[in-house]
């Protein structure tokens, strides 16, 4: 089910957040989002570009996504040079550097440190800056204490949403009454499905709040629809008639209109309106895609909003 968001997209990138491409895909599933700062005293931006890209591998490495879509979590980096030392060569000197790195994961609206691990890392090179890099460039993304790093965070993560799960759900029963259903899905969808105790409730809440967010716009669908239809444009016509759940109280109407032009549309379009009549009846698979487009409103929902996580406030 193609699903039309009705709210605007504003996305705006401060502070030093790593906003990574969203999708349907993300929902679900436990994810990070990485916080880099501005810069770090001894670090170009080279490098820390190279530092971003190592901690989104540990993330990788350790099963988990590294573009948390609502950013209810996030891990950054602590990165310190402790020492410089010239070596004396053959042919020229060497400069080897001790730095440290630090990584954190914590819980943004509350601040909580839920996992936090330090790794010493030694560089090499013609010049400091070289050496630098090289310190960076071996971080061991799949060494054993970051994994075991992310491991505890991720169940930490899911202890949060075990023990808030009730919580959540009533928070989204409150933006369902103001008819924000936007931010009631997004909210929904924010518990990861590892928390086993609470993820059949949220998909029966989303499946319910994603009724009544049909019931809101099928007009607006309804009206879309007929001026297609006023301009012959029989295809694009049935494409926005299909966004029309069953349950919704414009179904009937949808119906109506659909059969005066199901006779015009090109046999593509035709084919792709049977398949979904055969979903209608199908109550698997009509469920599960009332689910997915429950994902989809609740991406469009967080993609909406500032990603405004200050890294300075994150650290403290």
């Amino acid at each position: 089910m193609k699903i039309r968001i009705l709210i605007p997209f504003i996305i705006a990138i401060l502070f030093g957040v790593t906003v990574s491409a969203q999708s349907v895909d993300d929902v679900g599933k436990i994810a990070l989002s990485v916080i880099m700062p501005g810069n770090v005293e001894g670090l170009d931006a080279s490098q820390l570009s190279k530092l971003e890209s190592k901690v989104t591998q540990i993330c990788t490495e350790a099963g988990l996504s590294a573009s948390g879509y609502n950013q209810t979590f996030v891990i950054y980096p602590k990165f310190a040079v402790y020492s410089t030392d010239v070596v004396e060569g053959g042919m020229q000197n060497i400069t080897v550097t001790t730095c440290e790195l630090s990584l954190y994961i914590k819980q943004v609206s509350n601040n909580l440190l839920f996992s936090s691990v330090v790794k010493t890392l030694k560089g090499s090179g013609k010049t400091k800056e070289m050496a630098i890099t090289g310190a960076i460039s071996q971080i061991p993304v799949a060494d054993r204490k970051f994994a075991e790093f992310i491991a505890e965070g991720k169940q930490k993560i899911i202890a949060y949403y075990e023990a808030n799960c009730a919580d959540i759900i009533k928070k989204s029963d409150t933006f369902t009454k103001m008819q924000q259903y936007e931010q009631s899905l997004g909210l929904l969808m924010s518990i990861p499905e590892e928390v086993a105790s609470c993820h059949n409730k949220v998909l029966e809440k989303s499946v319910e709040t994603f009724k009544a967010y049909q019931n809101q716009h099928c007009a607006k669908l309804l009206q879309q629809a007929k001026a297609k239809s006023a301009m012959q444009d029989w295809d694009g016509a049935l494409d926005i008639l299909a966004e029309i759940d069953p349950s919704s109280n414009c179904f009937k109407e949808q119906q109506t209109l659909i059969k005066s032009i199901e006779n015009k549309v090109s046999a593509e379009v035709k084919k792709r309106w049977d398949m979904q009549v055969k979903m209608y009846n199908d109550a698997v698979a009509l469920e599960k895609q009332r689910v997915n487009a429950a994902k989809e409103i609740a991406v469009a929902c967080y993609k909406s909003q500032p990603a405004n996580i200050n890294y300075n406030y994150i650290v403290r």
